[in-house]
């Protein structure tokens, strides 16, 4: 039965992108044509069998997301530590650049430095950010804009160049990243393939066993009744 919620699991939250400018969705279309091939061979089963375990033991979680206005924010979803799954199947696994919703509220001022031409924004909290990051921020009409952080006057505060459009505050929702991980939904079709394939396979010898015990158990209980008689 785990596995079953396993393949269901990994189905679930692959078309999740965050907002505009932070994740470009790849081609869903996947290579498959006999014509590209180099070599190929059946599947070991042992290793089949190892698929099969080392995917049994993957942790899920149910999650609630940081970016509340995206579309699958308020939807029921499952999450698992992504570093489980490349350790088992690493072609499933890949990394791109994204800002990350790290900061995700509003700036509590804003100051225009006229020498250095630049804004300086003081948020509630650290920002944990450094000179040289990439940060996406919203004005007050939804626009995002990205901006190079300048300086870091302290931990609350940093600078970026005056040249975004002009706003009372600003939402700051993250630096860029350059490794978020990603589930390659290609191989992972794949992979969900050969699992149902493989939990098939199990089906039907448990079925083929209980079909011989269930004989056997015949076999027993007629000759036990010819020895009481």
């Amino acid at each position: 039965m785990n596995y079953f919620k396993i393949i269901v699991y990994l189905g679930i939250g692959t078309n999740m992108f965050f907002s505009q400018h932070t994740i470009e969705k790849e081609s869903p279309y996947f290579p498959m044509d006999k014509r590209l091939l180099e070599r190929k061979a059946q599947t070991d089963r042992v290793s089949d069998s190892v698929l099969l375990q080392r995917f049994s033991t993957i942790p899920f979680y149910e999650v609630v997301y940081t970016e509340k206005d995206m579309s699958y924010a308020s939807k029921e979803h499952y999450y698992f530590p992504i570093e489980n799954l490349a350790a088992y199947h690493p072609a499933l696994v890949s990394y791109r650049s994204a800002f990350i919703p790290d900061i995700y509220s509003n700036s509590e001022k804003i100051v225009y430095n006229r020498n250095r031409n630049l804004l300086e924004l003081t948020m509630r909290k650290k920002h944990h950010l450094a000179v040289g990051d990439y940060i996406m921020l919203e004005n007050k009409d939804g626009v995002k804009l990205e901006s190079k952080i300048e300086e870091i006057p302290n931990d609350f505060t940093f600078s970026i160049k005056n040249d975004i459009p002009k706003s009372a505050s600003y939402f700051v929702r993250g630096k860029k990243v350059k490794d978020l991980q990603h589930i390659d939904q290609s191989e992972l079709l794949l992979l969900n393939m050969r699992i149902n394939q493989l939990l098939n396979n199990k089906i039907v010898t448990m079925e083929e066993m209980i079909i011989r015990l269930e004989k056997d158990l015949k076999s027993v209980k007629s000759t036990l009744n010819k020895l009481k008689k």
